[in-house]
């Protein structure tokens, strides 16, 4: 596969970070399926995984605006149709899937969700808002609030990568991951202990992009930069553990968990996505793990569907023809699992796969040369 200067493949993906994606969407999906707290959620497992998630993005979707940043300065494409480009591929990917879900739960379980009486902020991609206002997580949708967040960075980031100076954006992203904190920081004086709203996950997202600035406009500095960044992931392993003997609702969590994960985080994804090897490549490698973190978007929105709807549904069916089925604790969430991944896979490649193709209306024109130093 043809690579850059820095060891990424020209074509944009990167198979270990799908199997990355495996494992972040199997964190969420932990997290909402047993207890929180205890046994295998003492950690933040969805913590983790989002966090995970918000950096691949932050680093894939700012390396994709940087790229075509410089095809603008070379007068080899324009502006609007970059944005426009970026916008509409984004749309295809994230949309359908999004408004289906929540439609059917509009029609089919209003009692589940806040959609029924706010159905606004669920189709204006701003749930994040209401979630921050109602507190409710036993809302069916709660998981979304992560997709609002992303969707209204989406609006407002490609401008601001497009339009600032080279020069200047390393301070962008400085800022960026600054503002994460100090919002937390703003939040916890308020009494917002979930970080929902979008400029609470700012520094996951700017770590993310500061990994595709590197590879895009300082690619002499990557050597330096990742050895800065192992003994970074060293000092946030360990403040990440030292965060886990204090209580959720400490000063010090709110304001600095989230970060921690996402140094964590930036650490194992830039050698993803130039390729581990050894042992953790060979798993990263994994085909079965690969596939399922491409359809790691269909699991996420599923997820809390499968357990609570669609596995008493087809136990009623079952029943309806004669087999009558009971599942224990473990037989249960192993069956809610293998529904999920059947789910996922039909949704693939019989409504996303098809629609996602679309892209190719939507191309970005690209250089020889895609990093330049």
């Amino acid at each position: 596969m043809p690579t850059t200067p820095t060891g990424l493949p020209r074509s944009g993906h990167m198979p270990q970070l799908d199997a990355l994606r495996t494992f972040a969407v199997l964190l969420v999906v932990i997290y909402h399926w047993f207890p929180t707290g205890e046994g295998i959620n003492r950690l933040p497992n969805g913590t983790i995984g989002v966090m995970i998630f918000f950096v691949i993005s932050g680093f894939l979707i700012t390396r994709i605006l940087l790229e075509n940043r410089n095809q603008i300065q070379a007068g080899q494409s324009e502006l609007g149709d970059t944005y426009r480009n970026f916008f509409a591929r984004r749309a295809l990917r994230i949309f359908p899937l999004y408004y289906l879900s929540i439609t059917y739960v509009l029609f089919a379980l209003p009692q589940a969700s806040d959609i029924d009486e706010h159905p606004i902020y669920y189709y204006l991609y701003g749930y994040n808002i209401l979630l921050h206002q109602t507190g409710n997580w036993a809302d069916l949708l709660s998981p979304f609030w992560t997709l609002g967040v992303e969707e209204q960075l989406y609006l407002v980031w490609p401008w601001v990568v497009l339009l600032t100076p080279k020069a200047y954006f390393r301070w962008v992203i400085v800022a960026m991951i600054t503002l994460g904190v100090v919002f937390r920081s703003y939040g916890y004086s308020q009494g917002d202990l979930d970080g929902v709203l979008t400029p609470a996950s700012f520094d996951a997202f700017g770590l993310g992009a500061l990994w595709a600035y590197i590879v895009t406009d300082r690619p002499q500095t990557l050597s330096g930069f990742l050895g800065k960044l192992s003994v970074a992931a060293g000092l946030a392993l360990v403040g990440f553990v030292g965060l886990l003997l204090l209580p959720g609702d400490h000063l010090l969590v709110v304001l600095f968990q989230r970060l921690l994960i996402s140094v964590l985080a930036l650490f194992v994804i830039t050698r993803a996505s130039t390729g581990i090897g050894g042992v953790v490549g060979s798993i990263l490698n994994n085909g079965a793990l690969q596939y399922i973190g491409r359809i790691s978007y269909g699991i996420y929105v599923f997820h809390m569907l499968v357990p609570g709807y669609a596995v008493p549904f087809l136990l009623r069916v079952a029943n309806r023809f004669g087999f009558t089925i009971t599942l224990g604790y473990w037989s249960h969430r192993l069956f809610s699992l293998a529904v999920l991944l059947i789910l996922a896979s039909l949704s693939w490649y019989a409504f996303e796969k098809p629609i996602n193709n679309l892209k190719r209306y939507f191309s970005y024109k690209r250089v020889d040369k895609l990093v330049r130093s």
